[in-house]
């Protein structure tokens, strides 16, 4: 038998980093997944984005979720000498003098102020898009190349015989009184971390999850871009005229493969907003496990404490993994309580 402290199961964004702050407490973990290419974490474009929706609301917990979020990053790329965090910041382009005054209106509150600058240049990057009546500059955004954080921990692990490639069987499952046991592997306690899977997980299924598929495009196109554009999709620059573009959001949805419709509709929503050629060389998409709040859920059963959840994370979850993979293990390892507003027991 191999002893660990914890199981983890999946290697998307909240797996990966709550086996991380794990490890910096010095437990022994092992993650289990079948490392599938199109997981939501792996394609996901990874933006850190300090407003949310059309009402032009602070997104939840900003003040402390994006400071905390900027020093994780920072760190990691220190340690493992990878570059991930972009802190690249958007600019919203605004159709309208009433729209222009809604934001300006609420970059005028303090709750806002520091995320909104209406100010920004009025001729920036015209030779590309079509007629906008205004552009506004949001600060603290970003971008996480999330690909490239997920290897580095997957190879990691791999290195401290921490992580098993396959899919989780719950049939190879069994709980005793004070421990689980998965195959050959104990531990004292099993955190699912799947995603959607939830869906289908006997312990968490029960959960409010609203699984969306969302579907992004690559393109190339002849044009240099310092910001994140943002007009009811994002372009994303990468690197070497390379955008991503995104993103699609389907409620109904047979699989997790590309679809012509969503290429389509990408097609015209970007036509809109460019006015310059374009190449398509990528599609790609995704399942993401949203909750309507979009607040994760976190903690441990209530019939089965030896078995715990972080997932929901949804749209958001490169601001929202780090503090809450953080704030888990606090609570794992008796040091805190689980805020009520995450806290799985209370749903």
């Amino acid at each position: 038998m191999i002893r660990k402290d914890y199981i983890i199961v999946g290697q998307g964004i909240a797996g990966s980093l709550l086996a991380w702050f794990l490890l910096k407490q010095n437990k022994s973990v092992i993650v289990i997944d079948d490392a599938k290419p199109n997981a939501s974490s792996r394609v996901a474009a990874g933006i850190i984005h300090p407003v949310t929706g059309r009402r032009i609301v602070k997104t939840w917990m900003a003040d402390l979720l994006i400071p905390f979020a900027e020093k994780f990053y920072g760190d990691f790329e220190n340690y493992f000498r990878v570059k991930i965090f972009h802190p690249v910041r958007v600019v919203e382009l605004i159709s309208s003098i009433k729209e222009f005054n809604d934001w300006t209106a609420r970059s005028d509150e303090q709750e806002l102020g520091t995320y909104i600058d209406p100010s920004f240049g009025g001729n920036s990057y015209d030779e590309y898009l079509q007629t906008f009546f205004k552009k506004i500059l949001v600060k603290k955004s970003s971008w996480i190349d999330t690909a490239v954080l997920l290897d580095a921990i997957k190879n990691y692990l791999f290195s401290k015989g921490g992580f098993l490639n396959e899919k989780f069987q719950f049939e190879n499952l069994s709980l005793s009184e004070n421990d689980v046991t998965y195959k050959e592997i104990t531990a004292s306690k099993i955190i699912f971390c799947d995603g959607v899977a939830a869906l289908n997980n006997p312990y968490w299924k029960h959960l409010p999850f609203i699984p969306s598929k969302g579907e992004m495009i690559t393109i190339k196109a002849d044009m240099k871009l310092d910001h994140i554009l943002n007009r009811k999709i994002f372009i994303l620059p990468i690197r070497d005229n390379l955008y991503k573009v995104g993103s699609t959001y389907s409620w109904k949805f047979e699989n997790d493969s590309p679809t012509p419709e969503a290429k389509e509709e990408l097609i015209v929503q970007l036509k809109s907003v460019i006015k310059i050629p374009f190449e398509i060389v990528d599609q790609s998409a995704g399942i993401r496990p949203t909750v309507k709040d979009r607040r994760p859920m976190l903690g441990l059963h209530k019939q089965f404490p030896q078995v715990g959840i972080l997932n929901g994370l949804g749209t958001k979850g490169c601001l929202l993994a780090p503090f809450f993979a953080d704030h888990l293990v606090g609570y794992l390892e008796g040091k805190h309580d689980l805020m009520k507003e995450v806290d799985v027991r209370l749903m």
